[in-house]
């Protein structure tokens, strides 16, 4: 049972940060502010967000939870999430050159309205599945409190994403974001330093004889395929080009984000060397367990506290990012192309306040309904489909490869997704192939043939052109 100073400790950080977001909220005055923090960001908030943004219980429960079963190789999550935002920065300029607001609005310019609403839909759809998986992760880290039923656990986190985004949006998320990431990155440098003293060289050899410390375990299906979900995951996610757009400028977006990528790559590694140590140490225990137990069994109760609070942070600030991308995109892609009603700004901002409490809710209700889920499994699954959706689009516009015909362009953004759904649910069981290969492909191979069928029709336009002049 948690003890004073646990509690005292926990309280005053969820207290700090409660009045962070709260000072954020002075700070909006528009729609822009709320979603993009009008331009504003410094590398260091860039990175504060992109962390913010990503590290959650995917990457510090989940990632413990797939250690403690199968070892090194639930590093694939961060790992793949860390490379690709370091990509984000190294294409940063690019992206701001965009002078767009969501990632739909650039599907709908390079390739049509039809595109635009496919990319809408299955954007947000892969973002709701990740929300499930922090709702997930946050169960442990309020059923240290006290043992009630679920549908009271899980609304705990459920109204803190809701707190956290619905007072400042994306520059409450970003200030948040900023502070969490420093008290984050102490507390597992200073747990990495600990199991690095206590950890003794013979354990890591027992491990790498065991396969413990091996990146591909095909049984438990991680491998190279769920870091490539990660990397076109990550560059077809709202919540993790936001922080780009937002920022002051390329130089700032680019530092931030490298930095971020780093951090993100490190927290993973200490989370997994966690899981790896708890499964030596308290076999007994629920792998999801294995984290939130590690601070409680082996350090002080202020430290646990404190640990507790930075942890369950994270979980709801991916979350509230997460959600704040959704109601961006449901907002501006979906409801304002098909309605002038809410075309005010004061309008919009009730609408995108409206739709993260509906977000929430419908994850709240998805969760007491499937709780014993693996939360990787989620994460996974979000970001193959949000990758398949619009990796290769938004990539074939980076190096310049279109126009693309909008029929082709159409059945890749549509079909890809869907094609996904159906390989994961029907055919991966029997044939072992993850469903970012194939419906990577399916997307790739439809953007060619438009490329190549648009450069037909050009040339033959040109023809009958010239035969005219003659």
């Amino acid at each position: 049972m948690a003890s004073l100073p646990f509690y005292l400790c926990f309280m005053f950080i969820l207290f700090l940060t409660v009045i962070v977001g709260i000072a954020a909220k002075r700070r909006v005055k528009k729609t822009s502010d709320f979603t993009n923090a009008s331009g504003s960001l410094t590398s260091g908030m860039v990175a504060g967000a992109l962390v913010g943004g990503f590290v959650g219980g995917t990457s510090i429960v989940g990632t413990g939870e797939l250690a403690f079963s199968h070892g090194l190789a639930s590093l694939w999550f961060t790992l793949g999430g860390g490379v690709a935002v370091i990509l984000l920065g190294f294409f940063a300029n690019r992206f701001r050159q965009l002078q767009v607001e969501t990632l739909p609005e650039l599907i709908g310019l390079q390739y049509g309205s039809r595109a635009q609403l496919g990319s809408s839909i299955f954007l947000s759809l892969g973002m709701f599945i990740q929300v499930i998986a922090q709702i997930l992760a946050a169960l442990p880290f309020v059923s240290v409190f006290w043992q009630t039923h679920l549908s009271i656990l899980a609304l705990i986190p459920a109204l803190l994403i809701i707190a956290y985004v619905w007072a400042g949006g994306f520059m409450g998320a970003s200030i948040v974001g900023t502070l969490k990431t420093i008290m984050l990155v102490l507390l597992l440098l200073g747990t990495g330093v600990w199991l690095l003293a206590s950890i003794d060289g013979g354990t890591y050899v027992r491990w790498w004889q065991e396969g413990r410390l091996d990146l591909v375990v095909p049984e438990a299906g991680m491998g190279w395929a769920q870091g490539a979900s990660m990397v076109v995951g990550i560059f077809s996610t709202q919540a993790y080009l936001q922080p780009i757009f937002a920022s002051r400028s390329a130089r700032e977006a680019r530092s931030g984000a490298i930095t971020a990528g780093v951090i993100i790559i490190l927290i993973g590694l200490v989370s997994a060397w966690i899981g790896l140590f708890m499964y030596d140490a308290h076999p007994e225990l629920t792998p999801r367990e294995a984290i939130p137990q590690f601070f409680l069994m082996h350090s002080p109760a202020w430290l646990a506290g404190g640990a507790y609070a930075i942890i369950l942070l994270s979980v709801v600030m991916t979350g509230a990012a997460l959600t704040l991308s959704i109601a961006t995109i449901l907002n501006r892609d979906v409801i304002q192309r098909y309605t002038s009603r809410f075309r005010e700004d004061a309008r919009k901002l009730v609408v995108s306040r409206c739709l993260i409490l509906t977000i929430i809710a419908i994850s709240y209700a998805i969760v007491c309904w499937d709780d014993q889920a693996k939360i990787l499994h989620w994460a996974f699954l979000a970001m193959t489909l949000r990758g398949v959706t619009i990796f290769f689009p938004v990539v074939f516009y980076l190096f310049h490869i279109h126009p693309v015909q909008s029929n082709w362009a159409v059945g890749a953004i549509w079909g890809a997704p869907v094609f996904s759904l159906l390989w994961t649910w029907w055919l991966m069981p029997v044939t072992g192939i993850d469903p970012i290969v194939v419906s990577g492909i399916w997307s790739a191979l439809a953007l060619l043939a438009g490329w190549w069928y648009w450069k037909r029709e050009a040339r033959r336009d040109l023809a009958l052109q010239q035969a005219d002049t003659r």
